[in-house]
């Protein structure tokens, strides 16, 4: 008997109840499908980001640091919350976090290089070490800090050799021995002198995947590079910001210029009461809206009852459905439900004469705070001669745009792949790019391409630029929204 996982039975549900059939049985409904580019680091798994980050012939000290760098771009501090410490998670939806999930995280992946790394600490802040050379060397991705050992063997020093020559952090600057941008954000670097100990927290493990997720026919995800004011309830000091964000402001200018170009195009003035604000939380959206013509859905409905299971991979944040429904007399009704953890609970009832449109909001119902849901069902049950004419269900969601497939000056390589490529003969996918030219940011463009096979590649020119583009939002869209309500 094969035992499955919450998230395998979510999906066998969803494709008995809302996904269609093509010939031969097989779901209609397109699975894991997932962008990429060959000018960024597909985020997906430690092997697709080893692939990205790493390259052959690199040293240990060379890659440990290659890997510094790529979380550094990923993850900038603000607070801990329940899965921080999954660095999957952490890259893919979260994207902040502080110190002690900072080394943590980072354990995970100097692990997954090969490489052996442990936590340490001393009093009021954490970071990591990796062995290699016969040694420990330090580093701190938070604060942005590490220093070389003076030459003839110049290397990243152990914390243990910075508390016993404190002049290695003292002179570093001077001596050109120092991260560039070192505790850009006002950091005291001589604190890295102090003892530390060994704490070794261990990352997070789950089955969760960014690429756990389907589209069926008349739905769509949008991924945005931008707040859209639903950020996930305790995850941000309320009160103080308006969501999670890096509070250091102008501060990330000091960064190296390799790094602070990809946050540069999303500076927000004076957000939460700071000059300005490069990094913070994004939004995006799920969509459905089907046919409900199709004879799976038909069929339900005629029936009295549809259920509808929502699947983001993404930390949920809001969702409401949106009907058009006709009630021709007293006693005809849509009732709608919304389950988490398998407990229905009621949140609209359309029952007005005629045929009217209704909106029910179900954030309080389905968003969990600090540990981010994925998954809920919506049902709709008809009763008397009441009909449903159509639905419209949007799911918000927040996640970490800087691990998503920008675009970068010059020539992209983009592949869109997806699990099942015999279903993109029935519906095609439509991936679109928005994004605004740089330098100003003013001027917005748009690609657009149809994949009815998979892989699907194709070439994107952006103009040769010191700065990066602004991205606006990246589209995944299955066939055709039926429905869009006023």
């Amino acid at each position: 008997m094969t035992m499955k996982t919450p998230w395998s039975r979510h999906a066998a549900w969803c494709v008995a109840l809302c996904g269609g059939l093509l010939a031969g049985g097989v779901a209609a409904q397109v699975q894991s499908p997932w962008v990429t580019s060959d000018r960024t680091v597909d985020c997906s798994s430690y092997e697709t980001i080893l692939a990205g980050v790493l390259r052959p012939g690199m040293t240990d000290e060379q890659k440990a640091i290659a890997l510094y760098d790529f979380y550094r771009q990923m993850v900038y501090h603000y607070q801990n919350i329940a899965e921080s410490r999954n660095p999957l998670k952490c890259i893919n939806v979260i994207g902040n976090t502080l110190c002690g999930s900072q080394g943590t995280c980072m354990k995970g992946l100097l692990t997954a290089a090969g490489l052996k790394a442990r936590v340490v600490s001393h009093p009021g802040h954490t970071f990591y070490e990796v062995f290699y050379g016969g040694k420990w060397h330090g580093f701190d991705t938070m604060t942005n800090f590490y220093v070389f050992t003076r030459r003839p063997n110049r290397n990243v020093a152990s914390f243990e050799e910075l508390h016993k020559d404190p002049s290695l952090i003292k002179d570093a600057e001077k001596e050109g021995r120092a991260v560039p941008g070192m505790c850009c954000c006002g950091d005291e670097p001589m604190a890295f002198a102090q003892k530390t100990e060994v704490t070794d927290y261990q990352p997070q493990k789950s089955d969760w995947s960014v690429k756990d997720y389907s589209l069926r026919p008349g739905e769509q995800i949008v991924r945005s590079w931008w707040p859209q004011g639903k950020p996930l309830p305790g995850t941000y000091r309320v009160g103080h910001e308006p969501g999670p964000m890096h509070t250091c402001g102008k501060h990330d200018q000091g960064n190296p210029p390799e790094l602070f170009k990809f946050w540069e195009p999303y500076g927000i003035p004076k957000m939460g009461g700071k000059t300005i604000s490069y990094r913070h939380y994004c939004n995006g959206t799920m969509s459905y809206s089907p046919d409900l013509g199709q004879p799976p859905l038909r069929e339900a409905l005629a029936k009295g009852e549809l259920v509808v299971p929502v699947k983001c991979p993404f930390y949920v944040t809001a969702a409401a459905a949106m009907l058009e429904a006709t009630c021709p007399a007293a006693g005809d009704s849509v009732e709608v439900s919304v389950a988490v953890d398998n407990h229905w609970t009621p949140v609209l009832t359309a029952k007005d004469p005629g045929r009217r449109q209704y909106v029910a909001e179900f954030d309080k119902v389905v968003v969990r705070p600090n540990q981010g849901r994925h998954t809920y069902d919506v049902k709709f049950k008809i009763q008397g001669k009441a009909a449903l004419e159509h639905f419209y269900l949007q799911t918000v969601f927040a996640h970490n745009a800087m691990a998503a497939p920008y675009l970068m000056p010059g020539k992209n390589r983009v592949t869109l792949t997806v699990a099942n490529p015999e279903a993109l003969q029935a519906d095609p996918l439509t991936l679109v790019y928005r994004y605004k030219d740089a330098p100003e940011w003013k001027e917005e463009r748009v690609v657009e391409k149809t994949a009815s096979q998979s892989p699907l590649g194709f070439e994107v020119d952006l103009p040769e630029t010191a700065k990066l583009p602004q991205m606006q939002d990246l589209t995944l869209r299955c066939g055709r929204l039926a429905w869009l309500p006023k």
